[in-house]
């Protein structure tokens, strides 16, 4: 009798988690289009940073029968509420593009599994022909709808989250400013402002502990810019952004340090329209260069040119040093408006210009065009 009753529960149970099982459903699943390439840039995605919001609907037999959009760049999407409008025009054409593709559309008929499957942007069989970031998203929305997650959480701020508490010869401390739950992983140490040049991991060891991060170095490091790019182990907070801001001061969230080349002013010249260093690499000078500002005699604002702009992207249209730091006398400026290339020098006219590149000193210096 207790085998029969047994039997019968055991039934039951089957047979209600068959019912569950085959319920249809509505599901609501999020994804972050930025920082899927992280700590590269590119693809850029523009910001306001956001996330993709959508609704799936699932037949009883667990097929997806639609997929809507579910208030992407509203507030929840965007960081915040005041970031609708610059979300609109900055991000929604892009957004429309891959809405009026039928990329939603391709989801329709498929399980949770056939969806993981899909290819996007490989150029596979199955693959979803023009798909970018937004599209990578938009999978992985559809897939955290069927698995109950949500995308990447905000991190709060600006400047760096992980700022210089000390730092020598060998060894760097940076203190965590990171929000609580951020379970920091170091993906890699990188030298230089593009934030390409990879350190080999066998040449340093990094521990986090009671909120700092120590990283000690066996060999000298190169003066310069570094980035130290983390991620959150727990897969919870987005990684910090490289969005520096206009102003002087850095607002990037990125963690980074500066080693100091050590030269004094004097130890840094420009002859003719080269820069000499008495001591040190130039390689690596121009690898770390910030920026030159350029003021013409009789203007009242200067002119910039960055290797790398504020959005942590690099700058192809740079010309005005060369490679081995050649100041180069045909240099342009670039309109981004109306597409157009002004020349920056004008012969005969006199300039003061000011070259900066992190952990050496400034280059101050007037040149007379030719």
């Amino acid at each position: 009798m207790k085998r029969k009753s047994i039997s019968i529960v055991l039934a039951l149970v089957m047979i209600l988690s068959l019912s569950i099982s085959a319920t249809a459903a509505t599901l609501y699943g999020d994804a972050n289009v930025d920082g899927r390439t992280y700590p590269d840039v590119m693809p850029f995605v523009h910001p306001p940073f956001y996330n993709i919001r959508l609704i799936v609907e699932t037949d009883d037999s667990g097929k997806i029968t639609a997929v809507q959009d579910n208030g992407t760049g509203l507030e929840g999407s965007v960081e915040s509420k005041d970031m609708e409008e610059l979300w609109e025009k900055k991000n929604k054409p892009f957004y429309d593009i891959m809405l009026n593709s039928g990329l939603l559309e391709k989801f329709v008929g498929k399980t949770r599994d056939e969806v993981a499957e899909m290819a996007v942007n490989t150029g596979d069989a199955d693959a979803v022909t023009g798909a970018t970031m937004v599209g990578l998203a938009a999978k992985e929305a559809v897939l955290n709808a069927f698995d109950g997650k949500t995308g990447l959480t905000f991190l709060p701020g600006k400047g760096s989250v992980m700022p210089v508490k000390e730092i020598s010869a060998h060894d760097v401390v940076l203190e965590s400013k990171l929000p609580e739950g951020f379970q920091v992983e170091v993906v890699d140490v990188r030298h230089g402002v593009r934030n390409e040049d990879v350190l080999d991991a066998k040449y340093y060891r990094a521990e986090m502990k009671d909120g700092l991060l120590s990283i000690h170095f066996e060999n000298d490091l190169a003066p310069g810019k570094y980035f130290v790019n983390v991620v959150d182990a727990s897969n919870t907070f987005r990684a910090p952004n490289f969005e520096s801001g206009h102003g002087e001061e850095d607002e990037a969230q990125a963690p980074r340090f500066v080693v100091d080349s050590g030269l004094q002013a004097e130890d840094i010249r420009m002859e003719g329209r080269q820069i000499v260093l008495d001591k040190g690499d130039m390689a690596n000078y121009m690898k770390n260069l910030q920026h030159v500002i350029v003021l013409a005699e009789g203007a009242e604002e200067p002119i910039e040119q960055e290797p790398v702009g504020h959005h942590g992207t690099v700058y192809e249209r740079f010309n005005i040093l060369s490679e081995n730091g050649e100041l180069n006398q045909d240099a342009t400026l670039y309109n981004k408006k109306d597409q157009t290339e002004t020349p920056i020098f004008e012969k005969g006219k006199t300039y003061e210009i000011t070259i900066v590149s992190y952990g050496y000193p400034d280059l101050n210096l007037k040149y007379t065009a030719e």
